[in-house]
């Protein structure tokens, strides 16, 4: 193919390209949707499910992750570009003034040329494919990161549910004991009036019951906190009304088999994201070696390009951009000698990068390890207590009947009375605690181990 043929093509395309105007890409639908306000329909008593679902549609921080996902599509994209040519177009206008002049000349000179250059890079030492590669790889890290926020969602949303429904019971102890005080009250007034019991014993009577109406209110408080606690993981505004639904938990629930700590572990391992963004991590490291390489060595890039210019004082403009309309192709072939040995501090320093995914990754195992192997702790003594707590609140509860009995009978003071009271009321208690902490545990260990999550 003759020089003129193919740079006459290669001019025509760049004249192509500088002419077609710029468009402005139209706003991305998925980013306008992102940063939309919530859409969901809030409902009137929020399950277990409905939080899950709101939270990981409109929460903030996975709407940005969303965002930088929008992003990293942008850079691949970017990183695919670098395989594209660069076309420029130039020009200069001159105007130059020789006060001093020889005779015959002019004393104003204009001047004027006109450029189209051309170039691609041919080889760069597969540069621009590992960081093509990089760039894939980030995105799905930024998915991952994702699936870790949800994870942080998940987790978070179910403690603070059960927090509710365990100060929720609470309340509802806190009623029944308060209930339980006034009618010891009133008994105890009526025997004070009928001489039958000092006036001390009723104080010690009436003052059990102030401290029950101060651990009522005290419980409702613990509940309005713990519905609070929710709502700022939900991210509800504060005129936003919140109730959740009533879930009743058999004791099967609280006691039910648990797969084995290793089996847990291992089905961790092949799931939790931050792992997963470790591995590919160790991907990325491995381009940023081949990167950091890749100076050492040559790089080759093809340019062409055409030019013309005028003159005053010669011959008419269109003589002069006929005849001094030019061409050119060429190679450019650039080979790295020596360069202050920056390559060779880079590559050092993207393999010391390489080494740092075997402490991540070593650093991640430990921590799962720990925090399954704390879940397991954390349920068996659960366990352990509720069962315990169980037999306790019987008795307890049998101590108080005997001892009202009695009380109503002259047999037993108000010392005995109010121990009675206050026994029942803490092992009721303990067992709550118990029951909800068991509940905790044997959720989030079914959670690693099945990567599901419901109440």
């Amino acid at each position: 193919m003759k020089l003129r043929h193919l740079t006459g093509q290669m001019a025509a395309a760049a004249c192509i390209m500088a002419a077609m105007p710029i468009m402005a890409e139209d706003a991305n639908p998925v980013a306008a949707q992102v940063t939309a306000s919530p859409q969901m329909e809030m409902p009137a008593r929020w399950t277990f499910d409905d939080c899950i679902r709101w939270a990981t549609e409109n929460n903030i921080e996975v709407r940005q992750n969303i965002l930088s996902q929008l992003q990293s599509d942008e850079d691949i994209k970017s990183a695919k570009d670098e395989w594209l040519p660069s076309v420029g177009f130039s020009t200069a206008q001159t105007f130059g003034n020789t006060p001093w002049h020889a005779a015959g000349q002019n004393a104003n000179v204009y001047s004027s040329s006109y450029n189209i250059s051309a170039s691609w890079t041919a080889w760069d030492g597969n540069v621009r494919k590992y960081r093509s590669e990089s760039a894939k790889i980030l995105k799905q890290q930024q998915e991952i990161a994702g699936q870790d926020v949800e994870k942080t969602l998940k987790l978070g949303i179910l403690q603070a549910y059960l927090n509710i429904l365990y100060a929720r019971e609470a309340v509802t102890i806190a009623e029944q004991t308060l209930e339980v005080s006034k009618s010891q009250t009133e008994r105890a007034r009526k025997l004070t009036e009928s001489g039958r019991s000092s006036a001390v014993d009723l104080a010690q009577i009436e003052s059990q019951n102030a401290q029950d109406e101060y651990n009522l209110v005290q419980a409702q408080n613990n509940l309005s906190t713990a519905k609070l606690n929710l709502k700022k993981i939900l991210e509800l505004g504060l005129d936003s009304g919140f109730e959740i639904a009533d879930i009743t938990f058999t004791d099967s629930e609280i006691t039910e088999a648990l797969p084995s700590m290793a089996d847990t572990y291992a089905a961790a391992m092949s799931w939790v994201p931050e792992l997963r963004s470790n591995e590919l991590s160790r991907q990325i490291y491995a381009n940023d070696v081949r990167i950091a390489k890749a100076g050492m060595l040559p790089t080759v890039s093809l340019n062409a390009g055409v030019g013309t210019g005028y003159t005053t004082g010669g011959k008419a403009w269109g003589t002069q951009m006929k005849t001094g309309f030019g061409e050119n192709v060429g190679v450019t072939i650039s080979v790295p000698i020596f360069d202050g040995n920056k390559t060779k501090r880079a590559v050092a320093k993207a393999r010391l990068e390489e080494l740092n995914y075997e402490l991540n990754q070593e650093n991640l195992l430990q921590n799962l390890s720990q925090t399954i192997e704390s879940l397991y702790i954390e349920a068996d003594n659960a366990r352990s207590r509720y069962t315990s707590s169980q037999a306790q609140v019987r008795a307890a509860e049998a101590t108080d009947k005997l001892t009202n009995r009695q009380f109503d009978l002259g047999l037993v003071n108000p010392l005995e009375l109010l121990t009675a009271h206050t026994n029942l009321l803490n092992a009721r208690l303990e067992m709550l605690n118990s029951k909800y902490m068991a509940l905790l545990a044997n959720k989030t260990i079914m959670y690693y181990a099945t990567q599901n999550m419901s109440l």
